[in-house]
């Protein structure tokens, strides 16, 4: 082995241990972040989930209609337009 494959030889295995010490620490990082934002994350899922009742749903347009009156219908109108036209811009985005 000459002394220039000997110079690289070293060269990847320091790269390599470089390499596996930072995927270490991004690995450790990345962990305290979930453990950090986790219980953000469960809470919005429940909150989620709860809002996408057709209960709730029903109960939040009936008390916009009874405290809203014409608003009211004219708010949950523009809001499902809203809603329908977000949803064809998401699925154009996806296609791309």
């Amino acid at each position: 082995m000459s002394d220039r494959e000997r110079e690289l030889a070293i060269r990847h295995s320091r790269l390599r241990l470089q390499c596996a010490f930072e995927r270490h620490a991004v690995r450790a990082e990345t962990q305290r972040i979930m453990l950090r934002f986790g219980p953000i994350d469960h809470l919005t899922v429940m909150t989620r989930n709860a809002l996408l009742q057709p209960r709730v749903i029903l109960a939040g347009i009936l008390a916009l209609l009874a405290f809203g009156g014409v608003r009211g219908v004219n708010a949950i109108g523009r809001v499902v337009l809203l809603v329908a036209a977000a949803r064809r811009l998401w699925r154009a985005a996806k296609l791309f």
